[in-house]
């Protein structure tokens, strides 16, 4: 090679497996939290005082930070291995391809490293799904997720799938760039220290394009050419051992004998799929907390699934999530987003998003409004059909009026008379009484 350049016929590139082996095994560094003075044993978060806790955003905020001894790769772990194109770009295009072209190849291996038979293509996109919506939404690394995790997100069993997450292995679509395995002794003791019972550490996988681009060059008559593309070309089709012996369906048709899918099955597939559009739209409003972005919109689909069967929109999550946070006067800052929207969207009345109730009471003052305005014109009316100022029914009755109004006063004065008169009376009486006791008094 001279600059960059490949002399000669070109060459095939062998590329090394960047993962974790037995001949390169890689262990990882755990990092226990930063040590709170005075404390000897258990959760660091009860050392920690109230004000503290609450500037972190809450008791588990707190207990993620300082009592969970995390495990760090080192540098250059994902060195080697490219970046995903995106999680459904891997799931429906990479994984369904080599699967296509491979899986015929791999297939006898796999049965003899895992025993038992293969893994159907329905079964390997759903357990990549669940793979793929752990990952880095960037670069499809850090895929950390147990399989009892996956069990229950898939409803596989334990060897199905390991035998999934083998064969994306062996199809060059996903590299395990740390095995899982228990804890040491001295992360065991450091565990111990700040409270965490987690007894191991859980496979961490890069997902990625089965061939990375290769950029290299070759000289052929004193003219630089690429690299040349395979010689079975991109879209290879190899026929399927069960395709020419037993079937005549395709591999993709190709599955363990199930039971076809139910009329419930089909239903909520389609409310997953309103609920992926759902997330994606409301992953993308600017007014979504950053929180929400740390799943995907595939992961979102389920827990959005009811809500978007409802109509509701991304502007209606956002004013919920607004709403719950001015009543408890806390900012939302969730461990698990997820089942904290689901809680969330199980309190709330899903047949009356936010923005139907703003209509209603939009539509129920513009009816008010309405009818403000028709009894004013009405009013209107009236007094548009009324006499004249110096019509004859309005002087008789300003005269009538005027005349009530003078019988009033002198029925006032006359009571007000009789009244005097009769206080006076009696202040005589009273006067004269007193004067007899006095008389009757001075006697004896």
């Amino acid at each position: 090679m001279v600059g960059g350049v490949v002399m000669g016929p070109a060459r095939t590139i062998r590329r090394r497996y960047c993962g974790s082996s037995p001949a390169r095994p890689r262990y990882g560094i755990a990092r226990t939290p930063r040590a709170i003075p005075g404390h000897l044993f258990g959760h660091q978060c009860h050392s920690l005082t109230p004000t503290f806790i609450n500037a972190l955003g809450g008791r588990e905020a707190a207990c993620r930070r300082y009592c969970q001894v995390k495990l760090e790769l080192g540098d250059g772990a994902y060195g080697g291995i490219a970046h995903w194109g995106g999680e459904q770009q891997w799931v429906e295009i990479e994984v369904r391809e080599a699967y296509k072209h491979l899986y015929p190849i791999i297939r006898p291996a796999l049965c003899r490293i895992r025993g038992g038979g293969g893994v159907a293509l329905k079964t390997l996109l759903k357990v990549a799904a669940a793979m793929a919506a752990a990952a880095d939404h960037k670069t499809g690394q850090n895929s950390r997720l147990k399989n009892d995790t996956l069990m229950e997100r898939t409803g596989y069993c334990k060897s199905t799938v390991q035998r999934a997450k083998l064969a994306l292995k062996m199809l060059g679509v996903a590299t395990e760039v740390l095995r899982g395995r228990l804890r040491r002794r001295s992360e065991r003791l450091g565990s111990w220290r700040v409270g965490d019972k987690s007894r191991g550490w859980a496979s961490v996988w890069a997902l990625h394009p089965r061939k990375p681009v290769d950029k290299t060059r070759r000289s052929d008559g004193g003219s630089i050419k690429m690299a040349p593309h395979h010689p079975w070309g991109h879209l290879l089709s190899l026929p399927s051992l069960r395709e020419v012996l037993t079937t005549k369906g395709s591999v993709d048709k190709r599955a363990a004998p199930r039971r076809p899918e139910t009329k419930e099955e089909i239903e909520r597939a389609a409310l997953i799929r309103k609920g992926a559009l759902l997330a994606a739209r409301w992953l993308g409003h600017p007014q979504t907390p950053a929180w929400a972005r740390r799943h995907t919109a595939r992961g979102w689909a389920r827990a959005l699934a009811d809500a978007a069967a409802h109509g509701w929109t991304a502007d209606d999550l956002n004013t919920t999530l607004a709403d719950w946070a001015r009543e408890r006067r806390i900012a939302a800052n969730p461990t698990t987003p997820i089942a904290f929207m689901r809680w969330l969207m199980k309190s709330q009345d899903l047949q009356f998003p936010p923005h139907l109730l703003a209509q209603i009471a939009l539509e129920q003052e513009r009816a008010a409004q309405e009818r403000r305005a028709a009894q004013l014109e009405a009013e209107r009316g009236r007094y548009a059909d009324a006499a004249d100022v110096d019509s004859p029914g309005r002087r008789a009755a300003r005269s009538i009026v005027r005349r009530a109004s003078i019988a009033a006063r002198h029925r006032k004065a006359e009571v007000l008379a009789r009244e005097n008169a009769a206080r006076a009376e009696w202040i005589t009486h009273r006067r004269n009484a007193d004067a007899r006791q006095a008389s009757e008094g001075a006697d004896e």
